[in-house]
């Protein structure tokens, strides 16, 4: 008996510990402005940004604009087509080629790193939901943008003009 109410304990505790993994937190997530028709909508995973527009009636205008089109975090899929262009590179330009004419020693030296040891190394940031946040601060077109996982920022401002759209990294 004791058992069995051990192990209910457990699942009641485990269970929902279990249930908020990786794939619980959203990936796309809206943020209001304090314009009420302009909301912008950011990718947590790459930091992609755009700015939501609505509008009131039928003849209103409606709208998604791109604020950021450049993705601060690579997905998985991205990095592993990188490694397989850099390592079809180095095959066709040091592996291939006879011990005569490149040496084992440049060989060796030219060879693309694992997937596994970039990622680990940081020469990748790799794509997580939730890894980007926006922040408002006090002026209404302006947010901070954070990589909650190793502290980089930016500064991202929207506006109805194409032109006064930016993202800009603080350093």
């Amino acid at each position: 008996m004791k058992k069995l109410l051990f192990l209910l304990l457990f699942l009641l505790f485990f269970i929902p510990l279990v249930s908020f993994s990786q794939e619980d937190i959203e990936r796309y997530k809206v943020y209001e402005t304090t314009n009420i028709y302009t909301s912008l909508l950011l990718d947590s995973a790459t930091g992609l940004i755009w700015q939501l527009q609505i509008g009131i009636g039928d003849s209103s205008s409606r709208m998604k604009s791109v604020l950021s089109d450049y993705e601060y975090a690579e997905t998985l899929e991205d990095i592993t087509e990188a490694y397989n262009e850099a390592y079809k590179s180095w095959e066709e330009t040091y592996n291939s080629k006879a011990d005569s004419i490149v040496s084992a020693d440049n060989k060796e030296y030219y060879k693309p790193m694992s997937i596994e040891v970039r990622i680990n190394s940081g020469i990748w940031n790799l794509a997580q939901n939730g890894r980007f946040k926006l922040y408002p601060t006090g002026n209404i077109y302006n947010f901070i943008m954070v990589d909650v996982i190793d502290g980089r920022t930016w500064q991202v401002q929207w506006n109805i003009d194409d032109n006064k759209r930016l993202v800009y990294r603080i350093y």
